[in-house]
């Protein structure tokens, strides 16, 4: 099916993904707060292995749902992995205890990895060469759109519903975003490639992208231990140092913390939302992915995690700001690459691989980051993750030489 309007697919694509991720977005919000932790029959330690614990059982999901997208159409897979996704919201709500909120995550595990492979799978399907950055920042920012709607749903759903009644909210609105599928979302995959011969031999014969798809992975890594790991667990024990009593009080009204810091996370994401069309839209005007790339984790990222250790909370919030900047592009640079450099039968399981190194770095950023308060500062924290970035930074910024050698290489017989 051709696509000629990307909104048509975005739209039920964004909408569904954004339902699909509150209760997700609820647990990272609420859980480390321990008194909700208590509610749930769980460890402050056990809470971080698991908001990590999904991550870590899609190294194994990923690399299977890339090879099926590639040969497979797309919509039966996302009403699949999207009914997955309801069901663990459901166990999250029902159950109690680690073993049972386990199952819950590990399912939830097998439906991401479905849904983001296969919504960037649609993204590339639907975008070309002069476009690709600013349609891949447009699915981004859906998704962060996503995470700032839920997150904010959750913390209020919380303290309105209690945290199993917020997440049956949460439930039901999935099983909305089910049926908005069902209805409205179409199949992007092109006709040409519904008969792609499965490749029987290795893959390294078959002349796989490895070291382009290694290349992405590094960095894509590093976002995700920082951004969604270590920031992502955080947030809420980065509040609590600038308030007292449980609260922070405008006006004489005092905001619950849980309803704060899924507020935070709200608003901070909706940085990333405005700015990650205009990074990958930069992208395509310039066609140096990886320059700007450099720029986002030099500029953008450690210098907003340092901004961020400040103990005023004006300054850290203006860090919170940058840092959202960068954790936005990354995500949104990495599959244009993707898409300009790997062919269209490989995408997916490139970008399987890809999210699987994403993945391993969201699942032990919490319960490192969990761990680490305890024996560190929290500025302490943060102002090592800028080390991280900055060293990322400089690897990117070498292939972003690399990359001006390329082009200019293919510009010299002109």
């Amino acid at each position: 099916m051709h696509i000629n309007k990307p909104n048509t697919v975005l739209t039920p694509l964004g909408i569904g993904l954004a339902l699909s991720l509150l209760g997700d977005a609820t647990l990272y919000a609420v859980l480390p707060s321990p008194e909700i932790a208590r509610q749930a029959g769980l460890t402050l330690a056990m809470v971080g292995f698991l908001l990590g614990i999904n991550r870590l059982v899609r190294l194994l999901f990923n690399g299977m749902a890339g090879w099926i997208y590639d040969r497979l159409p797309r919509r039966p897979l996302m009403l699949i992995s999207l009914g997955i996704g309801t069901l663990s919201t459901a166990i999250y709500a029902f159950g109690s205890g680690p073993i049972i909120l386990t199952t819950g995550r590990v399912l939830w595990g097998l439906a991401w990895s479905g849904l983001w492979i296969g919504a960037n799978s649609m993204t590339l399907d639907i975008s070309n060469d002069l476009n690709r950055g600013h349609v891949n920042g447009r699915l981004q920012m859906w998704f962060f759109i996503g995470v700032a709607v839920s997150s904010f749903c959750g913390g209020i759903f919380t303290d309105l519903f209690s945290y199993r009644g917020g997440l049956w909210v949460s439930t039901f609105l999935s099983g909305v975003g089910l049926l908005i599928w069902l209805r409205y979302l179409p199949e992007t995959r092109p006709e040409k490639h519904k008969n792609t011969p499965i490749l029987k031999e290795d893959p390294t014969k078959a002349g796989f992208p490895w070291k382009l798809t290694l290349s992405c992975s590094l960095p894509f890594f590093i976002n995700r231990v920082i951004f969604t790991g270590v920031l992502g667990s955080t947030t809420i024990l980065w509040l609590s140092q600038f308030v007292e009593d449980g609260s922070l009080s405008f006006n004489q009204i005092a905001i619950p913390l849980a309803t704060m810091s899924g507020t935070f996370i709200a608003l901070r994401v909706l940085v990333s939302i405005i700015s990650v069309p205009q990074v990958g839209m930069l992208s395509d005007r310039i066609n140096r992915r990886w320059l700007v790339l450099a720029i986002v984790f030099l500029i953008f990222g450690s210098g907003g995690l340092v901004l961020l250790a400040a103990q005023n909370i004006w300054i850290s919030i203006l860090g919170v700001i940058l840092a959202a900047i960068a954790g936005g592009s990354i995500p949104a640079l990495i599959p244009a690459i993707i898409g300009d450099q790997v062919p269209q039968y490989q995408q997916g399981r490139s970008l399987g691989y890809i999210f699987s190194f994403g993945d391993l770095g969201s699942a032990i950023g919490p319960p490192i980051a969990l761990s680490l308060v305890g024996i560190i500062s929290l500025p302490s924290l943060f102002l090592g993750c800028a080390v991280l970035l900055i060293l990322t930074g400089l690897f990117t910024g070498v292939l972003a030489l690399q990359e001006k050698n390329h082009f200019q290489k293919i510009e010299k017989p002109d």
